[in-house]
């Protein structure tokens, strides 16, 4: 198979995270389960469960987590629940970014996209009054790497409705597109856009005629079971109660919200499932099939979760159509703010999911159990797994 809030806190959170992730990277080097005085080693379970009894030691945040699975050959090796069962689901936050491309890549398999070489202006027709001839130019593929200029987004916000500038305005695409415009067309770089993403999905309702959320039941998530019954997907609006819309939300299980115009948010607060999550993940590994049905294209499975731009700021860290690579590791990676992972390594033919839960009135803000650590604790889970070839 192929492969916050003050100023203050988030410099001290900011200073946990890096310790978080010099601990893990530590102990990924060392081997924190490795017992050579035994005659034997430890079963994958037992070496998984000591490490994250070792991490959470270590390292603060294990509240926050619901979830940890482990999947190796397709076959569950390690699940645990923290204060939750398989059928709770939770926001998965930037792990959302996973599932808009691969309605962008399965788009593309029938033909509703002519490919990543189209256009902002031949994809987008409905915003041609917003499109200057530079940005109605931008090709899809520099969407899907975040090399397209688009705003960044800060981590801070949640469903009620930050920052305001975006969720005030009667039209996101637009707004989008007219900030992009303004902007110009940069350097070229990687610089990592929420904003960027959700014209993505856009694209997808554009081209498909629906919803994302209505196209991700039809073409993934019904062929992956994964259910969904009865779709929400309330739509934010200028003026709108955004505390009864983060009620319904909270109380929803399968859940997407949209912007005004009904295009859910592709970036953020698609609620799943953690087994879910392990199904996308193990979608990717076996290169879009399951259950001997190609759901997205080989094509596009290896070549999302390859690397194809460098990014900045993030070390050797790569990325891939709204995958981070980590070729050091080798492994690839969807994160989610506030601690949600699926981490993929197609050398151990395996896939480990960390989900977290994030309270609006956590104090910690996103930062209560951060995305980095989250995945660095499952690729040190993953490292638990014998890397032979069944």
């Amino acid at each position: 198979m192929a492969r916050r809030d003050q100023q203050g806190s988030r410099g001290r959170a900011g200073t946990r995270i890096a310790l978080m992730c010099a601990v893990i990277a530590a102990l990924l080097v060392s081997g924190c389960s490795s017992t050579p005085s035994l005659p034997e080693e430890p079963q994958p379970a037992d070496a998984i469960r000591e490490d994250i009894e070792t991490i959470f030691r270590t390292l603060y945040g294990e509240a926050a987590v619901r979830a940890v699975l482990v999947q190796q050959h397709g076959e569950l090796v390690f699940e645990e629940y923290r204060e939750s069962t398989a059928e709770d689901t939770w926001d998965v936050r930037g792990v959302t970014r996973a599932v808009t491309s691969t309605l962008i890549g399965i788009a593309i398999d029938r033909g509703l996209i002519s490919g990543v070489d189209a256009t902002l202006g031949q994809l987008l027709p409905d915003y041609a009054a917003v499109l200057t001839p530079e940005t109605a130019a931008v090709q899809l593929k520099a969407v899907l790497t975040h090399t397209a200029n688009f705003a960044p987004m800060s981590e801070e916000r949640d469903i009620r409705g930050t920052p305001a500038d975006l969720y005030a305005q009667p039209d996101w695409v637009a707004a989008i597109l007219a900030d992009r415009a303004s902007r110009g067309p940069g350097d070229g770089r990687f610089l990592f856009s929420d904003p960027g993403t959700h014209i993505l999905a856009a694209i997808i309702a554009e081209a498909t005629g629906m919803s994302p959320f209505r196209f991700a039941d039809e073409v993934l998530f019904d062929p992956l079971d994964i259910d969904t019954a009865p779709l929400w997907e309330e739509r934010f609006a200028p003026g709108g109660d955004p505390q009864e819309l983060l009620r319904q939300y909270q109380e929803a299980d399968v859940a997407w919200p949209a912007d005004p115009q009904g295009v859910n948010l592709g970036y953020t607060h698609l609620r799943l499932r953690p087994p879910d999550l392990l199904a996308i993940g193990q979608l990717m590994l076996d290169e879009g099939v399951w259950d001997d049905e190609q759901v997205v294209s080989a094509t596009w499975a290896v070549q999302a979760t390859s690397p194809v731009v460098a990014t900045v700021g993030y070390g050797t860290i790569a990325y891939g159509y709204q995958w981070w690579v980590d070729p050091q590791r080798g492994v690839f990676y969807a994160q989610g703010e506030g601690g949600t992972a699926v981490v993929v390594d197609p050398v151990r033919d395996a896939v480990a999911v960390i989900a977290s839960e994030v309270t609006i009135d956590d104090p910690r803000g996103n930062h209560g159990f951060a995305s980095a650590t989250a995945v660095g604790l499952a690729a040190l889970l993953l490292a638990d797994l014998s890397d032979d070839a069944e």
